[in-house]
């Protein structure tokens, strides 16, 4: 009994210093736990900005830049004529023209070149002879296909045996000779009578003929 005694003695009269040294200790703790958050707040913010400023600094995928294709360039067609030695040319014309052979008026669409009987005739443009044709009253005629759409077409010719259908030509490869063999405009004499036939229309020569050559 006594040692009990002397315990709740001990207690009593320390009991303010007890009670002072728990309150300091709770304290103690209290302030220890608000510096542990405040840690690791911190850290967490750090970890956070650390990696706000990683994803800153990671270079972002750069868009290949867009190739704008150059603009197709068209091809100037120029032909040269199809007969060097041409004395006069008879124009196109869509009008109605007298033709002193049929006796008649009728539209002319296609450029005459008269030269000698004989005289050269000439590939007008690079091209593939697409028809050789001879009949009675149109004579021998020459097609070349330029391509796209493109025909020239060479008649009153001499004879047709010096192409053949198939054929590959440059401009200015000879292809055939200027003769009468047009029994329409046989009136006339010896001369080429060249047409120029687009995407099925035939059309004026004079589009694509180089006439300052002549």
């Amino acid at each position: 009994m006594s040692r009990e005694k002397s315990i709740s003695g001990f207690f009593k009269r320390n009991a303010a210093y007890i009670i002072l040294a728990l309150c300091v200790l709770a304290i103690g703790l209290s302030i220890t736990l608000i510096m542990v958050n405040r840690a690791a707040s911190s850290n967490v913010a750090e970890i956070v900005k650390e990696q706000t400023q990683d994803e800153d600094e990671t270079p972002k995928d750069t868009e290949e830049p867009v190739e704008i294709p150059d603009e197709p360039v068209v091809k100037v067609i120029t032909f040269t004529m199809p007969v060097a030695s041409a004395t006069m040319v008879e124009d196109y014309t869509e009008t109605l023209a007298y033709n002193p052979t049929l006796k008649r008026y009728e539209a002319h669409k296609a450029i005459d070149f008269f030269a000698e009987e004989g005289a050269n005739v000439y590939a007008a443009y690079d091209g593939v002879i697409s028809d050789v044709s001879t009949t009675l009253l149109t004579g021998t005629t020459i097609t070349v296909d330029h391509g796209n759409g493109l025909f020239t077409v060479y008649n009153s010719l001499a004879d047709g045996d010096k192409v053949f259908v198939g054929q590959t030509v440059k401009q200015g490869a000879k292809i055939g000779e200027v003769s009468v063999s047009n029994r329409q405009e046989a009136a006339e004499g010896a001369h080429l009578h060249f047409q120029v036939i687009e995407n099925g229309e035939t059309i004026n020569p004079s589009k694509y003929l180089a006439f300052e050559e002549k």
